[in-house]
C-alpha cells in the first residue's frame, strides 16, 4: 500500500468530517457520467487521486479530503452550478441505495411532506456523511435549513453540493420547491455554519 493510500484507509486521521464510501463512490459515477474526470484528477492531491484509483470498500468511511478536493476543482471547473448538480445526483444515488427503508419509515409516521425529511436531515445524512450536523426553522409554508460543517477548510463548493442534496428532497416527496443559495452565518476554527432557505407551495 502507498503511503498516499494509507492516509486514507481510516478516519482516525484527524479529519473533522468523513465520507461513507458509497457516498464517495456516488461522486465517481458523476465524475465518469459528465466526462469531467481527468479535468479533476488534473487538480487534486495524490491521495485524493490514489481514493479515485482504488475506492473504499462499499462499507467504509473515509477522511473527507478527497471529497473536499474534488468539490473544490468542480467549482474551478463550473461553478457552483455543477455543484449543485452533483449534490442533486449524489443525493438520488444515496436514496435509492440506502435511505428507501428510512424514508418510508420517517413518511409511515409524519406523512410524505418537506417538512418530514427536512425534520430527518441528520438521520439522513449519518448514513453519507460524518460531521455535518443540522437544525430545521419552521415557517409557513417553508422554513430555513441551518447547516454546520465541523472544523475548518470545507470548501465553498461544499455548500452548493448541499444545496443540491437539499433539492433532492423535493424530488422524493413528489413535490415542487425551492432553496436559497448558501448564506455564511458564522465561522471560527470549531467551524462554519450555513444557512438555506426552503420553500414550497
Amino acid at each position: 500500500m502507498t503511503a498516499a493510500a494509507a492516509q486514507l484507509t481510516t478516519t482516525e486521521s484527524g479529519s473533522p468530517r468523513q465520507a461513507q464510501a458509497l457516498f464517495f463512490r456516488s461522486i465517481l459515477s458523476f465524475l465518469e457520467e459528465r466526462c469531467l474526470l481527468a479535468d479533476v484528477v488534473a487538480r487534486v492531491s495524490e491521495p485524493t487521486r490514489c481514493a479515485i484509483r482504488q475506492p473504499p470498500w462499499i462499507g467504509g468511511w473515509i477522511p473527507s479530503l478527497p471529497v473536499d478536493e474534488i468539490e473544490a476543482a468542480l467549482q474551478e471547473i463550473g461553478g457552483a452550478e455543477i455543484n449543485v448538480d452533483l449534490g442533486r445526483f449524489t443525493a438520488s444515488q444515496m436514496v435509492s441505495s440506502r435511505l428507501t427503508p428510512i424514508l418510508s419509515a420517517i413518511f409511515s409516521v409524519t406523512g410524505r411532506s418537506p417538512e418530514a425529511l427536512f425534520r430527518s436531515l441528520n438521520l439522513c445524512f449519518s448514513l453519507a456523511t460524518r460531521g455535518i450536523s443540522f437544525v430545521y426553522v419552521p415557517a409557513e409554508r417553508g422554513g430555513g435549513v441551518v447547516a454546520h460543517f465541523r472544523g475548518p477548510g470545507t470548501p465553498e463548493g461544499a455548500f452548493h453540493v448541499l444545496r443540491g442534496a437539499l433539492m433532492h428532497a423535493f424530488d422524493v416527496v413528489g413535490t415542487r420547491g425551492t432553496v436559497s443559495e448558501p448564506v455564511k452565518e458564522a465561522e471560527d476554527e470549531q467551524g462554519v455554519t450555513i444557512r438555506y432557505g426552503v420553500y414550497w407551495p
